[in-house]
């Protein structure tokens, strides 16, 4: 009759080595799911990580998902002195199947959006706006989007930007009017136009 293959023998080392494995690979499970709890103080596990590499955060939404959509708009003042009607300077690009594999226009979005909820965190907290990085950001952005597509650009001495917060999907919800600027001036030292420099003084509209 043939014989039964042999069992190779584990060695101690190799068995001791196993074990170690095991426990530290149930350690790195259990810290990496306690630090996904919304309660922060489970964060201080990541104090052992110091290259912020080995324990991942996949929180992404949580505690606080966002829960409203927010508008950018604007109106521009003409070389007569004259205020135009609001017009939207932003746009949410709707959501199909495709954008799980290629949405490109979803980093725009973000941003944006990150940029909104600066202003929100600075109101709230009664800072200054118009000193703040996110301003000049939000001036910019709408300056190249009046430059861009607004076909009164060659009579525009000026523009203005509002910031609104909506319900999104729920509409029964009021809007909201986060921060309204200033007028902001536009001057043609340049090819393209520019802004001037803080301490201008701003164009003001007819009334």
């Amino acid at each position: 009759m043939p014989k039964a293959p042999r069992i190779p023998r584990t060695s101690g080392g190799s068995a001791w080595a196993a074990r170690a494995a095991e426990a530290g690979f149930a350690v790195w499970i259990g810290a990496t799911v306690l630090s996904q709890h919304p309660v922060r103080t489970f964060d201080r596990l990541r104090r052992y990580d110091r290259m912020n590499v080995l324990i991942p955060n996949w929180r992404f939404f949580a505690p606080n998902p966002a829960q409203h959509d927010c508008h950018l708009l604007y109106r521009t003042l003409s070389d007569t002195g004259e205020a135009s009607l609001w017009k939207q300077a932003s746009s949410i690009t709707g959501r199909s199947w495709t954008h799980v594999v290629w949405d490109p226009a979803r980093r725009r979005e973000k941003g944006f959006l990150d940029l909104c909820n600066d202003f929100t965190n600075r109101t709230n907290k009664g800072l200054e706006l118009t000193d703040s990085v996110a301003y000049r950001l939000m001036s910019a952005f709408v300056l190249r989007h009046v430059r861009q597509s607004d076909p009164d650009w060659p009579h525009i001495t000026g523009y203005q930007f509002l910031i609104v917060q909506s319900g999104g999907y729920e509409e029964s919800e009021e809007l909201q009017y986060r921060f309204t600027s200033p007028f902001v001036p536009v001057t043609r030292g340049t090819a393209d136009g520019r802004t001037n420099g803080p301490g201008e003084n701003p164009p003001t509209a007819a009334a």
